[in-house]
């Protein structure tokens, strides 16, 4: 029997649905193609765009973006009515369980000069702050009445400054070119910055392989989280699926 996966991604776009779940499909169909499928479920409708750069915004006036700082404070809990409002939807379109994926995705349009700058203390900090909103997800819906059978795995992964980063290092062209903003890496991805689906294929997806996200892991620090929670949490869990009934 066929073990399914159900994934919910909340995104800027059509591009990171697609993108995202390209590599939730490598990894997690790297080593059971047979035996696992994935139904990637873009939820449109929710984005945590306006949360994140709003809280840009108000640190560029206070130097005091730690939680629990108001700005913080806003950021999660924002983050966390977009969370609840895209697990209602996810719910309503299929019948989620354990081994199901929501994941929570955006462009912080802030870019780094470099893959160490993402441990200074605005990056990281504001990955800490979605990590919390997940936390008070997860005791939101204990508290009505969930047993974790029929809770998803909620992720987050913000991208600095932008989902092209994700392709760049798919393609080893991360770290010549660390520094470009958002629609320079169009420029040098694509060759424009508005692709069509057919050169997101090419140029994109194509390069997204089980090899090339040993590239992702490497480059990208905000990744490796994501990566591993699907590589070894995920797989370990579907393997033991059978066990458990």
């Amino acid at each position: 029997m066929m073990d399914k996966i159900n994934v919910g991604i909340v995104g800027d776009g059509a591009t990171d649905h697609k993108i995202f779940g390209k590599i939730i499909e490598c990894i997690l169909l790297e080593e059971n193609p047979e035996n696992i499928s994935c139904e990637i479920i873009p939820l449109v409708r929710h984005k945590i765009c306006d949360h994140v750069q709003k809280y840009k915004r108000e640190c560029k006036k206070d130097s005091d973006y730690y939680l629990p700082s108001q700005a913080a404070v806003t950021l999660r809990d924002g983050v966390l009515g977009t969370i609840n409002n895209a697990f209602k939807e996810f719910e309503n379109t299929v019948e989620i369980s354990y081994r199901d994926i929501l994941l929570i995705t955006t462009d912080t349009e802030h870019t780094l000069g470099n893959k160490n700058q993402y441990f200074e203390s605005w990056p990281i900090n504001l990955s800490h702050i979605l990590m919390e909103s997940i936390d008070k997800f997860y005791n939101l819906q204990a508290l009505n009445g969930y047993d974790r059978q029929y809770l998803p795995i909620v992720m987050s992964l913000a991208t600095f400054p932008s989902t092209e980063v994700i392709v760049a290092a798919a393609r080893g062209l991360l770290n010549k070119h660390y520094g470009k903003k958002p629609q320079e890496w169009k420029d040098e991805l694509y060759g424009t910055r508005t692709p069509r689906d057919e050169d997101i294929q090419s140029k994109a997806l194509d390069f997204i392989t089980p090899s090339s996200i040993n590239n992702i892991f490497k480059d990208l620090p905000e990744s490796r989280v994501f990566i591993k929670t699907l590589s070894l949490g995920l797989k370990y869990c579907l393997s033991n699926c059978h066990s458990d009934d």
